[in-house]
């Protein structure tokens, strides 16, 4: 060979073998689905995980809260989940011997925040709830809704209730309350009222004597008798009642019965579905929230609006500075799109684990790491 041709041919060989050095690097990079798994965990509490089919992610928790992928995660028949790295010699994992499992939604991305960012989280909600009160309230006291808009809404509730009212489930759960509450005041008035009574009634008799002696020796002019000693005996008895709280007491025991609360849901499911159906609600709702006077009363709100819209998919969805994307946000955001979130193993430090469990100990679902993956 000429060495014309000897100049082709050597750049071409190394081109080739600097793309098979690629290809081989590349290879020891991606997640193989043959790959022997390198860990094996056991959940503490099986009863408690969401279903976990097929494959998911496992991630790994750095120190600044955000996450890194580092593997794939199954579920075997004998309930052990077996985790395959990317890279068992990441450094990054040589800290992180603790599995937890978690469903990757905002309760998640939530608790993987920091302990800063939750507090700027809750100040943002605070505000906002604040200035929503404050919205509300010059809404409501405001002379657009008092005369246009709250005669029509309470016409509609009165409408509302007078329609549930009459509905026989309503009339059958409130003739079963009055038989409920039977026993409880027979137990009353023969307890607490009847010795009232008795007291004030004791030596009513000789007052009302004493009161128409005029009337009892009286033959020659016929006059009524005077009954003033039973009405301020009576009102006497029930002023005793009102100081001692008698009826209070008797009424919060028919509250508490079982027959008082079903029969409270009844009616306000019923009344709540006479408003829903009524089309006058949702016309008049829909003038008001597209009335352009009422912009004016809900100025408070635009302030905290906007600064939780910015802050808050910035801590819980946004990138760290200087970082990459958070993986498990993007994983967490994938689900909440497709309306499916998944499972996610996240592996991390047993203080970043006690961490967690102590801002929710609900969320993080435990895994116990065996000897053999």
């Amino acid at each position: 060979m000429d060495d014309v041709g000897r100049s082709g041919v050597l750049p071409a060989l190394a081109s080739l073998c600097l793309l098979g050095l690629f290809v081989a690097a590349g290879m020891a990079a991606l997640p193989l689905r043959g790959a022997p798994p390198n860990l094996s965990f056991v959940p503490v509490a099986p009863e408690t995980l969401p279903p976990l089919n097929g494959t998911f992610p496992v991630l790994t928790l750095r120190a600044d809260r955000s996450t890194i992928r580092s593997g794939y995660a199954n579920r075997d028949s004998d309930g052990r989940i077996r985790v395959t790295l990317y890279d068992p010699y990441e450094p990054l994992l040589a800290d992180a011997s603790e599995g937890v499992l978690f469903s990757a939604d905002l309760r998640a991305l939530w608790l993987l925040a920091t302990d800063e960012e939750r507090t700027r989280l809750r100040a943002g909600v605070n505000a906002l709830a604040q200035s929503l009160r404050q919205s509300a309230d010059q809404v409501l006291h405001s002379p657009e809704f008092t005369n246009e808009y709250r005669p029509l809404l309470q016409d509609a509730a009165r409408h509302a209730i007078e329609a549930a009212w009459k509905l026989p489930s309503t009339r059958a759960a409130y003739n079963e309350m009055l038989r409920g509450a039977e026993p409880i005041l027979r137990d009353v008035a023969n307890r607490e009222v009847r010795p009232l009574l008795m007291r004030r009634l004791d030596g009513l008799l000789w007052d009302i004597v004493q009161a128409n002696v005029g009337t009892v020796f009286s033959v020659f002019n016929a006059k009524p008798w005077n009954m003033a000693p039973v009405e301020q005996a009576v009102e006497a008895a029930l002023r005793d009642m009102r100081d001692q709280g008698v009826l209070e007491r008797a009424l919060a025991q028919i509250v508490e019965t079982r027959q008082s609360k079903a029969f409270l849901q009844v009616f306000a499911g019923n009344a709540i579905d006479a408003l829903a159906a009524d089309h006058r609600i949702e016309e008049t709702l829909f003038r008001l929230v597209t009335d352009p006077r009422m912009a004016a009363y809900l100025s408070p709100m635009s302030g905290p609006t906007s600064d939780l819209s910015l802050m808050a998919p910035r801590i819980l969805f946004g990138v760290r500075e200087g970082g990459d994307l958070n993986a498990v946000a993007a994983y967490t955001f994938n689900g909440l799109v497709g309306g499916r979130p998944g499972p996610v193993i996240i592996l991390m430090t047993p203080q970043q684990r006690d961490a967690m469990l102590s801002v929710d100990s609900t969320v993080p679902k435990l895994l116990v790491r065996s000897a053999t993956p």
